[in-house]
């Protein structure tokens, strides 16, 4: 009987911590992991870790509902520092740092940013850029993304450019006629 009794307080300790992670986390949006901050992905997994702590520590389960309550304060804090202020934005999550202007890669930003020249150059073609000429700003977004910006006139190709268009699909009927 005593076996039971702590699995139905696991149980309802789990409902309760998730309940609370979900409370917690909330305020963060609906981002997905690769557009998280650093900062905001090692909070979720220690906001995570003390849920996890909560669900099975079943003497102190406040202790670990106080972490998370507290975390979770600290990051509302952070974002809200994050979003009124400019300065707080910029230590949080830096700077998005130019690759390239006006058809010059910038040698020195791409080892700034840790990327090789190789990567860059085939981040460009998948984003449709063959002709660098084509190409007037590359820019390191803070989420680790590159934005692109042709030149004015230029634009990645399209299945119309390709000559790729698809024709209308035949009906069996005028199959069967020809």
């Amino acid at each position: 009987m005593k076996i039971f009794a702590e699995v139905v307080q696991v149980c309802l300790l789990s409902v309760v911590s998730l309940v609370t992670l979900f409370l917690v986390s909330r305020p963060g949006g609906k981002r997905q992991i690769s557009q998280m901050s650093m900062f905001d992905y090692i909070n979720s997994i220690t906001v995570g870790s003390i849920a996890a702590e909560m669900a099975t520590n079943l003497e102190e389960w406040y202790k670990p509902f106080t972490g998370i309550l507290a975390y979770g304060l600290m990051a509302w804090l952070v974002h809200l520092a994050a979003y009124k202020s400019l300065r707080g934005r910029l230590l949080l999550s830096g700077r998005a740092i130019v690759l390239m202007e006006n058809g010059v890669i910038l040698r020195q930003n791409l080892r700034r940013a840790a990327i090789d020249l190789n990567e860059f150059l085939a981040q460009c073609r998948i984003a449709g850029f063959f002709d660098l000429r084509d190409l007037a700003t590359a820019t390191l977004e803070t989420n680790g993304q590159l934005s692109f910006l042709p030149q004015s006139g230029a634009r990645p190709a399209t299945t119309k450019d390709l000559a790729l268009q698809t024709q209308p699909a035949s009906t069996w009927i005028d199959l069967i006629l020809d």
